[in-house]
């Protein structure tokens, strides 16, 4: 059951899908130029901001909605200094636990103008198999300290060294809203450094330009176009790109999410925001 498809991991866009190297364990020194230090204010999104997912699988054309995942930003504290919360929750739909029951809790505490992580907490019941996973950012030094604890499996203590713009899976969602592509030029490379259980992956995603896109009960909208390498697994056959197309305007908002499995296809789709920042100017008028 550990590799079986996460809903949550889908719609993150980042998760399980990885390109480059992976360091190992045990203060293992992380590959050099790896990813770009981005530096950066806080722009794209406010506290109070949520986005709701619908995920869907298709098989033989005929495209059903299992789960759904929110994601919230909310001010917050972390051991008395400012914060900004980020949460995803991720759950089937009742219809869907007969075949595959998600219930996924994702969470991170984070800088509130750097992103950088605090703190990051995992906790996954997907088809009764279960992981705790929990970070502690240590920025001084440089290293992460990992617990990690999988269903019928003796608990793990580790330690990583981190580049400084190493990142957990629920902040990218965040941190990439906030780079500037205006001057992306096509086929451009974004290199990312993503902490994942007990390892550290580079994670490269690739502009592809600008593309209009239908999504199901909001509109049309204007869109910046990604494309992401995927880790060969159960799920994937390691040759498959997932598509990612996030909204043209000042939100940057991760809209629609395709990607194809071995066996069928699976998408994600906003289906409720509130609270954005700016207003959502990347939407077709008809």
């Amino acid at each position: 059951m550990e590799k079986k498809i996460s809903l949550l991991a889908i719609a993150l866009g980042l998760v399980i899908f990885c390109s480059g190297q992976t360091t190992g364990s045990k203060k293992t020194t992380p590959p050099k130029n790896t990813c770009v230090n981005y530096t950066f204010a806080n722009s794209s999104f406010a506290s109070g901001e949520s986005l709701t997912y619908a995920m869907s699988y298709t098989l033989m054309f005929i495209w059903t909605d299992v789960g759904e995942v929110t994601f919230t930003a909310t001010d917050d504290t972390y051991l008395g200094k400012d914060a900004l919360h980020f949460r995803a929750v991720g759950k089937s739909y009742p219809f869907y636990d007969n075949f595959f029951k998600v219930r996924d809790v994702y969470e991170a505490w984070v800088h509130p103008k750097t992103l950088k992580p605090f703190y990051f907490n995992r906790e996954v019941d997907e088809g009764g198999y279960t992981i705790n996973n929990i970070y502690t950012f240590d920025w001084k030094t440089n290293l992460l300290y990992a617990y990690i604890k999988r269903k019928n499996r003796p608990e793990k203590h580790d330690t990583l060294a981190v580049l400084p713009c190493s990142i957990d899976i629920v902040s990218v969602l965040y941190y990439c809203r906030n780079i500037d592509y205006s001057s992306a030029k096509i086929n451009q490379k974004f290199p990312i450094s993503l902490a994942l259980d007990d390892e550290l992956y580079t994670v490269l995603y690739r502009y592809q330009g600008k593309e209009e896109i239908d999504v199901k009960g909001l509109g049309r909208f204007r869109c910046l176009k990604f494309g992401i390498g995927l880790v060969k697994g159960s799920v994937f056959s390691g040759k498959e790109e997932l598509t990612l197309w996030v909204t043209d305007d000042d939100n940057k908002i991760p809209i629609y999410i395709e990607s194809p499995i071995k066996v069928g296809t699976v998408r994600g789709r906003v289906i409720g925001m509130k609270n954005l920042k700016y207003p959502l100017t990347s939407k077709v008028q008809k």
